[in-house]
């Protein structure tokens, strides 16, 4: 199925295509409901929440898919 989503500036665009597909079972044509960014500004992070960085090294992962005969 596929969902074309018109942006809101564009109202009149849906209108139009809204009548002639409106028989199809696999085209949904919705007008965007959003208002702006959902994303506000990049703000620092107070603190880690993660305990430990859970990425190898590179030659890390090389030597054991070496030892394992990789």
């Amino acid at each position: 199925m596929y969902t074309l989503i018109i942006s809101r500036h564009c109202a009149q665009m849906q209108r139009e295509l809204a009548p002639p597909l409106r028989g199809r079972k696999d085209i949904r044509v919705i007008l965007d409901r959003r208002h702006g960014e959902r994303r506000t500004g990049c703000e620092p992070v107070e603190t880690e929440r993660r305990r430990k960085d859970r990425r190898r090294a590179p030659n890390v992962l090389l030597g054991e898919q070496a030892a394992e005969g990789a």
